[in-house]
């Protein structure tokens, strides 16, 4: 009874910050990322690339700087999906009904450009939106850890594996075309990660998971259990969720699993979750061999863990002792003290029993290791963009992973009316209401003071009782792994390429945007990724450049030229464009052994101008030969534009 009736306090005082020290440290006052607490042995898995689009967001910029503005992505169902009013009645039980005409929707869930990804119009149409987003959103994914497929070739001998939470979604009967549904279910509606294996020529397992709303938490465990066994070197692993059909709000209606206003969210006075579409991805790797290749690092995670709630007081109620025994248990499997956690991402959406339930459950767990209150953030990305079933759990686990790497906690919104079941004042938790720098906590734990990494925790439940949890913590180089961001510049290629000169531009123009915002990466690592992370297409342009500005420079006058409609020879800084195409005489000549000689002998002349028009013209070059003994590494850039 107490469990699921907690104690009815509203609260009604702002909680206090955890008492942190300066965002000035040195790696010295941290534990070493390499060193575990007293736990059952887990294997580190870094986090080496994330991609994905949520409501309001078309990549995962807008996606975080939607979290930082604390901006509402619920909107009335887009008439684009279907004619809510035909369906939407407030009264509730009504026979083909839904009291709720809310949700977050995606502004486009079809490929946008087929060409792209070497497929006709007829090919699209056998596809299910869900496999069209997952080829843009693992594309993307591979490009922000700075990989190709030539490259996880060589690299991992294609071992990759993918898991990929998704649920039906009832796309197939949207149409009314007599054998759409058979045409396209014969691709496998839910079994996206196969054809994605296929196309990207992954060979590790290949599995699609649908454990309802846990789906993708239940996917990314797998793959980190994956990588742990050796079956794959490297996996992806991810979730999405699309909202096609009034069906699923009906039936969600008449099992009153749905809210039944615009506000009723995370924390909040609700009655139920709001619906929401979404895709996201991960790209894992074992943290040691992830420093060992040079990754950028985006984030660990330290344990994963995943059980059902057995039988409870129905199929779709939670289980607060099986979710509280889950916590624990990461935390004893990882050997983390819950006192070092200073954020949770918590599962809430709005409903009136199960975000009670949560709150009780965590708060069980980490009272059996503390009696500390009210130190640790929580929150909820669904507060923001609704509750996106299959792909919730990739959403938060993104949140997350965002607020690592930009140090920085955002807002948990639309909760000034907390549910009135919800009590945090005798909790170690207090609700993120505003943007805050996220700092190292220093706690004293049996007597010693010291400081601790970034560390958060998600949960994830699915309404048919599949619970997860993941334990994070922010990734600490050591000294010497960032030494080579303060080496001199020295004179580099920059390129850049894609399907057609428009794309190309529009490239061109994010990575100058991308650039003036951002100053920390070297010119070396920039160059290094573009050149060995993106896959070199038909129009290529080439920037011959000894520091980042005149790399801006010679953006700044492609795009000029661009404009213009001049040739690059007017540029100041050395700049050349070219198309490369398979059926042309001189690409034939270029990619034999004729062309072998020529790129060696280039790169044994050393000299760039040359390379560079070679590489514009359609000849490839061994890049990692240009790079051999320098200390260089993959960093984020901006993606493919889809």
């Amino acid at each position: 009874a107490a469990a699921t009736n907690p104690a009815r306090v509203v609260e009604t005082v702002k909680a206090p910050s955890p008492i942190f020290r300066s965002p000035q440290f040195s790696p010295d006052k941290v534990e070493p990322q390499e060193e575990k607490e007293k736990g059952t042995g887990t294997m580190d898995i870094a986090v080496i690339g994330i991609s994905g689009k949520y409501p309001g967001a078309e990549n995962l910029q807008e996606f975080w700087r939607n979290l930082q503005e604390s901006k509402d992505c619920i909107t009335e169902i887009p008439k684009e999906r279907w004619e809510h009013n035909l369906y939407f009645d407030e009264e509730r039980n009504k026979p083909g009904k839904t009291y709720c005409k809310w949700g977050g929707f995606m502004e486009r869930i079809n490929l946008s450009e087929p060409a792209f990804f070497h497929l006709t119009p007829y090919e699209v149409s056998l596809m299910d939106p869900m496999e069209q987003l997952f080829l843009e959103t693992i594309w993307n994914l591979l490009e922000s850890a700075g990989y190709t497929r030539e490259v996880l070739q060589k690299k991992h001998q294609n071992k990759v594996g993918v898991y990929i939470g998704a649920t039906y979604h009832k796309y197939c009967s949207c149409d009314t075309e007599p054998d759409f549904a058979q045409r396209v279910t014969s691709f496998g509606s839910v079994a996206v990660a196969n054809p994605m294996s296929h196309y990207f020529n992954f060979q590790g397992p290949s599995i699609s998971v649908d454990t309802m709303s846990s789906s993708s938490a239940v996917a990314v465990h797998m793959a980190c259990e994956s990588l742990v066994r050796g079956e794959c070197q490297i996996a992806v692993a991810g979730g999405g969720n699309l909202l096609t059909s009034p069906k699923k709000y009906i039936e969600s209606s008449q099992n009153q699993l749905i809210g039944s206003h615009q506000d009723s969210r995370s924390f909040a006075d609700g009655d139920g979750y709001l619906p929401a579409e979404g895709v996201g991805a991960v790209l894992l790797k074992p943290l040691q061999k992830a420093v060992q290749d040079g990754d950028c690092i985006l984030a660990v995670i330290k344990s994963t863990a995943t059980n059902h709630g057995g039988h409870s007081n129905g199929y779709t109620i939670p289980n607060p002792n099986a979710q509280t025994q889950l916590v624990e248990e990461n935390f004893l499997k990882a050997g983390i003290n819950p006192r070092t956690i200073s954020y949770v991402e918590a599962a809430a959406n709005g409903s009136t029993l199960g975000d009670p339930i949560e709150l009780v459950a965590l708060n069980k767990a980490f009272q059996k290791f503390t009696n500390e209150q009210r130190f640790c953030a929580i929150g909820s990305v669904k507060s923001n963009i609704g509750h996106a079933e299959a792909a919730s759990g990739i959403s938060q686990l993104t949140k997350v992973i965002l607020q690592l790497w930009h140090r920085k906690l955002v807002p948990t919104i639309k909760a000034e009316k907390l549910n009135p079941n919800i009590n945090f004042s005798n909790t170690p938790f207090y609700l993120q209401r505003e943007v805050q720098e996220w700092e190292r906590p220093v706690i004293e734990i049996q007597g010693e003071e010291r400081e601790y990494p970034l560390r958060a925790t998600v949960s994830s439940f699915g309404a048919g009782g599949s619970n997860v949890h993941f334990i994070l913590e922010e990734y600490i180089s050591s000294q010497k792994d960032s030494i080579h961001s303060r080496v001199a510049d020295h004179t580099e290629v920059v390129v850049l390429s894609d399907i057609n000169r428009e794309r190309l531009i529009a490239l061109a123009k994010q990575l100058l945007e991308y650039l003036e915002q951002q100053s920390d990466d070297s010119l070396q690592d920039i160059a290094f990724t573009l050149q060995t992370g993106r896959e070199a297409m038909t129009c290529r342009a080439a920037i011959i450049a000894s520091t980042r500005e005149e790399l801006l420079t010679g953006l700044r006058e492609l795009l000029e030229l661009a404009d213009s409609g001049h040739e690059p020879e007017g540029a100041s800084i050395p700049l050349f464009i070219g198309e490369s195409r398979e059926d042309s005489k001189t690409s034939a000549l270029l990619s034999g052994k004729i062309g072998e000689t020529i790129s060696q002998l280039l790169l044994e002349e050393g000299n760039m101008g040359n390379i560079a028009i070679y590489w514009t013209q359609g000849g490839r070059i061994s890049w990692e030969a240009l790079h051999k003994d320098k200390n260089v590494r993959r960093i984020p850039l901006p993606t493919a534009l889809f």
